[in-house]
């Protein structure tokens, strides 16, 4: 075996991967493996990807716009239990919102109950909205009683409510009834204003320039008494 001292450095580099190479070790193993032994030439160039990025789909057409609403109340209403109205789901009676224009608070529930078939909350959700507005204070019948879908609907999908543009006609509805408060039932329908999905429930806030509490859809108040406690705090700190 030779044994010489001061071999040159370029001896040294070729005599490890002839070491290597014997050994059957041509590659770096990291997270993506690259050539170790193959010449700088023999590199094959980078291959580029023969298939076109897949386009980003557009968003669909909202399926009701700002300009294709009724410009006064009542023609809203109309609009809102007639034919033209696209979030009419399943088979339950279109109810129209009940109230005056100016009322000291607009009540807006997810939907109406399943008995409604004349008004608005006529069973055991409205009863419960009316206790507490009379605890608080407030006359159900200077109240404005709206729900953000025109007739009962079982697990609606919100997010794809709002990308038709439930939340554009909900927007429209509050600048026509210009409630002087609005009292939002129900966890999903605050995102539907332009508000953050992920901010607690009972929070107050406004929409647009008027005074907002959200809080929960009254099916579930009427199953968690805790929840009802809650919002009855919530409720002393806004109205005080």
């Amino acid at each position: 075996m030779e044994n010489r001292a001061n071999i040159p450095l370029g001896e040294q580099f070729a005599a490890t991967m002839d070491w290597w190479r014997d050994a059957g070790v041509d590659c770096v193993f990291t997270d993506e493996v690259a050539p170790l032994l193959r010449e700088e030439e023999e590199r094959p160039a980078a291959v580029r990807p023969t298939r076109k990025e897949a386009e980003v789909e557009a968003p669909p057409e909202p399926a009701i716009r700002a300009v294709d609403l009724p410009a006064d109340l009542a023609g809203f209403r109309d609009w809102w239990v007639g034919p033209d109205n696209p979030f009419a789901f399943g088979s339950g009676v279109k109810i129209a919102p009940v109230g005056t224009k100016g009322a000291p608070l607009m009540v807006l529930v997810p939907m109406p109950e399943a008995e409604d078939r004349d008004t608005l909350l006529s069973g055991p959700q409205g009863r419960l909205t009316c206790n507490i507005l009379r605890a608080i204070g407030i006359d159900p019948n200077l109240t404005y009683f709206a729900s953000a879908l025109p007739s009962h609907a079982a697990l609606p999908d919100w997010d794809d409510l709002n990308r038709q543009g439930l939340g554009t006609v909900l927007s429209h509805h509050l600048r026509l009834a210009e409630p002087q408060r609005l009292l939002v039932f129900g966890s999903k329908l605050p995102a539907l204003f332009g508000h953050d999905s992920s901010a607690r429930v009972e929070t107050f806030t406004s929409t647009g320039e008027i005074a907002t509490l959200a809080t929960f859809a009254p099916d579930r108040l009427l199953d968690h008494a805790r929840q009802r406690a809650r919002l009855w705090k919530r409720l002393c700190q806004w109205t005080a």
